[in-house]
């Protein structure tokens, strides 16, 4: 007779015996995938009633991604809401269906870190086989935790073993003497470490990449043909600032790698390697790595932190031995030594002829001539304004025009002018009739207000026909309109006064000079000069400078004082086809100098002013 728990505990399921395949697949497991393509059949063959299972473990980019399943050829799709709410909730799930079938999800976690979850469908389990599918899942898990802590352990390892060799590189390039040997220290443990065929390290210069080091070479010939496709394959590289992988990886930017490929057709390798060195926002050089196996992507980013850590340290070399004043120390000691040895007399001929010529300009004497921009103006200018308030009719004059005296320049409206002229007309008439009127009548007080409104009326009549007189704006002389352009403003409304027009004669004209601070010491009134128009090269006009305005002027971020100039002519010559704002140079004579310090004395006057800045 049996107990009344025996009764009542469910009759368990044994669970269906797997092959030993699967157990001895795990055993011989080398790598995380074969190893949970193994675990996961041994797991759901030992759960009572499991009919499919998932396993999704977190990858390299933080998503999950199964890493077996079981059976393989099921499509195990419809388990992806349960998997999602034991990701999002990091606890156990179970979803019970109405067609009796139990889906159980659970996490797996090291710690606080979340690395995956395992997924189960039981058919009509119980709580009793629920709570075994518990206990072997929470077992099983071991060995997935065990994975994850191998796994980080060996990316631990891999992450010390590239900071290792990355220090080791860095104190390689800092403990040599110079650049070259620094650079070539690099380029050789490169090839040692990535077992590469071949290194190359190319220097910028003047925007371009020339080869500076070859590993394992302490010379090489920088005009032969493969050192040539090396520097083009740097330069694409350099060009792209962007690192150059051949054969391209197949996810990736589509970069131009026809020089680097070029290369890899002549010296017969299979994979080439392009990293741009940047220290800041400059490229300092190129790597160009080549071997015959492709680069992986851990490779790759290795390669690129140490672009990131050697680009610095090898900029910081180059600047500690380029340095402005070691590169002139050396260059003087070089210079010295080939004019006082007994060797390259093309050199000392060079430095005879450098010094007299030197010599030469410091004694021959010319004019100095002060040169400064120069604006051409009409010697008087006048405006023309509008007579009174109206509206612009037409213009058929503008800037640039030539007109003649009482040339019409502008006509304004004259409709209310008119209009106003017979009101007062009107009103003139019917005062002198009330005039005449009163005194027939002998009314002396009406007669003596009709007087006064026909004075009144007389006065604004006389207003309106000056102001219809003046209508038309006309040129009080010959000359050219300077200012003024009243084509797009016809109907608008001027007012009293309004300049209108500026209008400069053809009879005379003046110079401005815009001379600088620099150069206003040596300008004088009476002191002659030439003037040359952009628009007239070929013709060089005289002047004579008739005044220094004393108080300079900024523009364009300089100081000018503005000197005044009038055109000489000699007897009977005709004024030049000039306008007004022309523009040129005018030079003013300032006596004589040698050339030496007129070529010279902008700078010297630099450094004794900077000196005495400088000086306490």
């Amino acid at each position: 007779m049996q107990s009344r728990n025996d009764t009542a505990a469910p009759e368990l399921e044994t669970p269906a015996t797997e092959p030993d395949g699967y157990w001895q697949a795990l055993a011989r497991a080398r790598n995380a995938e074969q190893l949970c393509r193994a675990w996961l059949p041994i797991l759901c063959g030992m759960v009572q009633r499991a009919q499919s299972g998932l396993l999704l473990l977190q990858d390299s980019h933080g998503s999950f991604a199964p890493a077996a399943l079981w059976p393989e050829t099921d499509d195990l799709s419809y388990l992806r809401g349960v998997a999602e709410e034991s990701l999002n909730t990091r606890q156990g799930v179970v979803r019970r269906e109405d067609d009796g079938r139990t889906r159980f999800a659970y996490p797996l976690l090291n710690g606080d870190e979340l690395f995956g979850v395992v997924i189960l469908d039981l058919r009509a389990a119980d709580e009793m086989a629920l709570t075994h599918a518990r206990r072997l899942l929470h077992w099983g898990a071991g060995w997935l935790t065990d994975l994850f802590n191998r796994r980080a352990l060996l990316e631990q390892g891999g992450r010390l073993e590239h900071s290792a060799y990355l220090f080791d590189l860095a104190l390689a390039a800092l403990s040599e003497t110079d650049f070259s040997k620094s650079s070539l220290a690099v380029v050789n443990r490169l090839a040692q470490r990535f077992n590469c065929h071949q290194v190359l390290f190319g220097l910028e210069k003047g925007k371009t990449v020339q080869v500076e080091t070859v590993s394992h070479s302490a010379w090489f010939e920088e005009k032969a043909n493969l050192v040539n496709l090396a520097a083009q394959a740097m330069n694409e590289a350099f060009d792209q600032r962007s690192r150059i992988v051949v054969p391209e990886p197949e996810s990736g930017a589509t970069l131009i790698t026809a020089a680097c490929r070029r290369y890899l057709e002549d010296s017969g390798g299979h994979a080439l390697c392009a990293l741009p060195l940047e220290a800041g926002n400059r490229v300092v050089g190129v790597w160009l790595l080549e071997r015959d196996e492709p680069f992986s992507d851990t490779e790759l980013e290795v390669l690129d932190a140490l672009t990131l850590t050697l680009g610095p340290i090898l900029e910081l070399k180059l600047n500690t031995e380029e340095s402005l004043f070691s590169h002139g120390r050396r260059s003087w000691n070089h210079l010295l030594r080939k004019l006082t040895d007994t060797s390259r007399p093309g050199y000392k001929l060079l430095a005879i002829v450098v010094a007299a010529l030197i010599a030469g300009l410091a004694i021959y004497e010319t004019d100095y001539r002060v040169a400064s921009q120069a604006v051409v103006e009409g010697a008087t200018q006048r405006v023309a304004a509008a007579p009174f308030d109206g509206y612009i009719q037409s213009a058929p004059m503008r800037a640039g025009d030539l007109v003649r005296a009482g040339q019409v320049l502008a006509t304004l409206e004259d409709k209310d002018l008119r209009l106003e002229k017979v009101r007062w007309e009107a009103e003139l008439e019917v005062s002198l009739r009330k005039e005449r009127e009163a005194m027939s009548k002998g009314e002396r007080v009406e007669f003596r207000l009709a007087s006064a409104q026909a004075n009144q009326a007389r006065a604004q009549l006389d207003l309106a026909r000056e102001k219809l007189a003046r209508v038309q704006v006309i040129a009080p002389f010959d000359g050219v309109v300077v200012r003024g352009d009243l084509s797009q403003q016809l109907g608008s409304p001027v007012e009293q006064g309004k300049v209108l027009f500026e209008l400069a004669p053809l009879e005379a004209w003046r110079v401005i000079l815009k001379v600088d601070e620099r150069d206003i010491g040596d300008v004088h009134a009476g002191q002659s000069g030439e003037l040359m128009l952009t628009s007239l090269p070929g013709q060089s006009f005289p002047f004579t400078v008739t005044k220094v305005t004393p108080v300079a002027t900024a523009e364009d971020g300089r100081n000018y004082f503005r000197v005044e100039a009038g055109l000489v002519l000699e007897k009977g010559a005709t004024l030049p086809k000039m306008r007004p704002n022309m523009e040129g140079v005018g030079k003013v004579e300032a006596g004589e100098q040698s050339l030496l310090w007129i070529w010279t004395h902008r700078l010297s006057d630099w450094l004794r002013l900077t000196l005495w800045r400088w000086m306490p």
